[in-house]
């Protein structure tokens, strides 16, 4: 589940720096770097969430936002363990 985290926080640190830079200076060099991190960051979190037994259909429709879905997914899945847990 660590590792879900740290991909969800890359997506969303990715997709701020795009943005940030899209308003100000507009560099090709991060966007060169920011666009393929962002985006293999996206795809990990989408797959991951989709061949992940324990989420629900909404979960899954969580993980296609980006930026902030690989963080809300991340949050879900880890109540869904705490409560299997309890059980």
């Amino acid at each position: 589940m660590r590792w879900f985290r740290v991909v969800a926080a890359v997506e969303l640190v990715s997709l701020l720096v795009l943005l940030v830079n899209l308003a100000t200076v507009h560099l090709p060099a991060i966007t060169s770097l920011g666009g393929p991190t962002h985006g293999c960051a996206y795809l990990v979190v989408v797959v991951a969430t989709l061949r992940n037994p324990a989420a629900t259909p909404a979960t899954k429709v969580m993980a296609w936002l980006p930026g902030i879905g690989g963080l809300l997914v991340a949050r879900c899945l880890a109540t869904a363990w705490r409560r299997s847990r309890s059980a």
